[in-house]
């Protein structure tokens, strides 16, 4: 996909603040009481009470999911070009075996991690 020169420094930027606002509105509510304490104590972080840190960890999540997906879509063929050069040993043109197996078990891992965790959750 061809996107001009801007687009991609520019959508790194934005990604880089939604994820600093993730992260920071995250640890907000990471430490934040519970709802009717916050509510009675006028708790605040930064200024902010703990529904707009709510608000503002779920919006900037949407933009993140948005973000990303587009970040991906525009990135598509280098990170399938990367992939080929991490699977094939390009001297020899041969497969390698130990990188792949290396992904697959991590893919796996990873996976099967997500899927027995969401089990043992019920």
């Amino acid at each position: 996909m061809r996107v001009p020169r801007w687009f991609k420094p520019t959508l790194d930027l934005l990604l880089l603040f939604d994820f600093i606002i993730e992260a920071l509105s995250g640890i907000a509510l990471y430490i934040a009481p519970n709802g009717r304490i916050a509510r009675e104590e006028l708790w605040t972080f930064l200024g902010l009470d703990k529904e707009a840190w709510e608000g503002l960890h779920i919006y900037f999540g949407f933009a993140m999911v948005a973000l990303v997906a587009l970040h991906l879509i525009i990135n598509f063929n280098p990170m399938l070009c990367m992939l080929r050069n991490i699977v094939t040993n390009r001297k020899e043109r041969k497969v390698n075996w130990r990188a792949t197996a290396t992904l697959t078990a991590l893919s796996v891992l990873f996976v099967g991690g997500g899927i027995i965790y969401a089990l043992l959750r019920g």
